[in-house]
């Protein structure tokens, strides 16, 4: 078999392989996950809110061709970045339902009973982190800290005092620290490493993300028992295909994270929208504002433990117009 013979069939393979490639981007193009909210008030030009609705995982998808051309794009014309997490978020107003606390009589027995699972949970995953960190240490490190008997019982008594939403920070990141992927892989983080001179803000008021949890349900530790097992990391290609259902306006698979989660939207998604839509319709200062907020809220949940409209419903209601950036 000659050389030309080969290189011919080598160039007929990969030309029909990209003329496949191709076909099916073309078959099943990317739905668009930026909305361009406008609103002009008296006496400014055109107030524009850009809305990315994100994973916590950043998935493959969520940084493909129109995350670099599109939602970059948009980045770049922002004044402003508004994410998670921050901590900078400011106080709740006097007498909003964003105070914090969590009740523990909201809890029902199946509740109370993930709580105590949970704990225990943590408390191994904890330990497994602790093991971790001690193998990174040199010798003179690992004989100035404390023994591992003593900082197991450290551990114990810190996870039995804290409140559940400590306890559900405390696990995001111990479960982090064992994570084989390098931390800050959302697109959130990605984003805000884009822009190192933009000005990043919390989209939540300061306790908004401690109230959200708190007010989600009799159910709400099956979020701690997700965080521990990890659930989010082991169910990647569940998200990503009710990640696009939900942009494409399809309801997500009946036993995907969206609907296992869902029990608990009346806080997460309802709760936190609430507070979201409070603080977006205050901007009217003529400039282009970019916020990354958790996809399901962007969406309506309307179903036996929630309804309200979506965070895109809500932001028409409030007087912008509101499309995808396609």
């Amino acid at each position: 078999m000659t050389t030309a013979f080969l290189l011919r069939i080598r160039a007929c393979v990969l030309g029909c392989a990209l003329t496949l490639s191709a076909c099916i981007a073309h078959a099943a193009p990317a739905a668009p996950r930026l909305w361009k909210a406008t609103r002009t008030a008296p006496g400014h030009d055109a107030t524009v809110l850009y809305v990315l609705g994100a994973t916590p995982a950043g998935l493959p998808v969520e940084f493909d061709g129109y995350y670099h051309r599109t939602v970059l794009a948009a980045l770049r014309a922002s004044a402003t970045l508004s994410v998670e997490g921050v901590g900078d978020g400011e106080e709740a107003p006097a007498g909003s339902a964003s105070n914090p606390g969590c009740d523990l009589r909201q809890l029902d027995e199946r509740g109370i009973a993930m709580l105590n699972d949970a704990r225990q949970r943590i408390l191994t995953l904890t330990l497994q982190a602790d093991m971790a960190r001690r193998d990174t240490l040199d010798v003179k490190a690992l004989a100035q800290a404390p023994d591992p008997d003593t900082q197991a019982q450290s551990w114990a008594r810190l996870i039995e005092m804290s409140d559940e939403f400590t306890l559900l920070q405390f696990a995001r990141a111990q479960a982090a620290s064992l994570a084989a992927a390098p931390a800050g892989a959302s697109v959130a983080a990605a984003l805000v490493r884009a822009r190192p001179g933009i000005a990043v803000h919390d989209i939540d008021y300061r306790t908004g993300m401690m109230h959200a949890y708190c007010a989600s349900g009799p159910r709400r530790t099956m979020l701690l028992l997700d965080v521990v097992d990890g659930v989010p990391a082991r169910a990647a290609a569940d998200l990503a295909r009710d990640f696009d259902a939900l942009l494409r306006g399809r309801a997500p698979s009946a036993d995907g994270p969206f609907a296992r989660l869902a029990p608990l939207d009346a806080g997460l998604v309802c709760a936190r929208n609430r507070d979201w839509i409070a603080r977006m319709n205050a901007v009217a200062d003529g400039r282009a504002h970019f916020y990354v907020v958790p996809v399901r809220n962007l969406f309506a949940a309307r179903h036996d433990d929630a309804d309200c409209g979506g965070l895109l419903a809500d932001l028409e209601q409030a007087g912008f117009t509101v499309a995808p950036v396609k």
